[in-house]
């Protein structure tokens, strides 16, 4: 009998919970885990095809599939490529990357996922990326209100509300005074909640609403919103597909905004995404579902 192994790499130094909650479905399914960080894996172009291996031991890395959750994005940019060199050799070796390097640093950039997205159809927010302070103050005064983002980022950290040209210009500077680009989007009146819908495959799994808490915004779980489980119509469940399958996601999160005059509006796509909120929503179990596609993929 062939025993499959499954190495779940996240930079968290150690396991995160849903890392935790993978190595258990794997576990229920008789298949051994092992976890790696980025930094502990390097490749050498030695042979045919190179070797890789898992330092300080020089160990060989042995296994069926890579569970990739992370890859750290906030280190120098040589050591950023670093690791995406090492992991699309580890694809081209033929071991399956899920989600791979090229869908992960896609999705993370948001105005590149956006992009992509409106290129085939879906429907997205109007969205900008600048680096001067004085085009967002007239793109305010265009538009109205914006939610100004991390162009690399999660869970609302950093995201700005700014009804006003004026408190608009002066965020855009701060960030210019830290050569940062400025990430801006206009501001959806959404019915005091969002959607997030969790795609595995080619199927959506389910979906849960968001529901802001009072006095913000922010629709984000790590943000104290409140979760309930939502339906999911056709239209809603074709959008969460093509998006995943746009940026070539086998599993991703997908956040939509019910606007009141255009529907349906992706806001971002998270190629890992955390589902302890959809899981007390939905009774869902994503690890699960996870796990069970990733062996289907190494046994095809």
């Amino acid at each position: 009998m062939i025993t499959t192994r499954v190495a779940i790499v996240h930079d968290a130094p150690t396991p995160t919970w849903s890392a935790r909650q993978l190595m258990l479905a794997f576990e229920s399914l008789g298949v051994p885990t092992i976890y790696l960080r980025p930094s502990t894996v390097c490749s050498i172009l030695d042979e045919a095809d190179g070797t890789i291996f898992i330092t300080p031991s020089m160990g060989r890395l042995d296994v069926d599939a890579i569970l990739l959750r992370d890859l750290g994005f906030s280190y120098p940019l040589e050591l950023f490529l670093k690791r995406l060199d090492v992991f699309k050799h580890i694809e081209l070796t033929g071991i399956p990357v899920v989600n791979s390097v090229e869908s992960m640093l896609i999705a993370r950039d948001k105005y590149l996922s956006l992009l992509y997205l409106k290129k085939v159809g879906i429907p997205v927010p109007r969205t900008a990326i600048v680096e001067d302070a004085h085009t967002v103050r007239r793109m305010v005064e265009e538009w109205g209100p914006v939610v100004i983002k991390p162009l690399v980022g999660s869970m609302g950290f950093g995201s700005v509300k700014a009804d006003n040209p004026d408190i608009a210009y002066v965020i855009a500077r701060t960030l210019q005074q830290f050569n940062l680009p400025i990430y801006l989007q206009e501001f959806i009146e959404k019915p005091g909640r969002d959607i997030r819908i969790i795609v595995v495959g080619d199927r959506v799994i389910g979906a849960m609403y968001r529901i802001q808490p009072n006095g913000t915004w922010k629709t984000n779980v790590a943000q104290g919103a409140d979760v309930k489980k939502a339906d999911i119509e056709p239209e809603l469940e074709s959008i969460a597909i093509r998006s995943a399958k746009t940026l070539k996601l086998h599993y991703a999160g997908v956040d939509v905004a019910e606007d009141p005059e255009r529907g349906y509006v992706v806001l971002e796509v998270n190629a890992s995404p955390n589902w302890k909120g959809f899981m007390k929503a939905t009774g869902i179990n994503v690890a699960e579902h996870i796990a069970h596609y990733i062996l289907e993929i190494v046994r095809r």
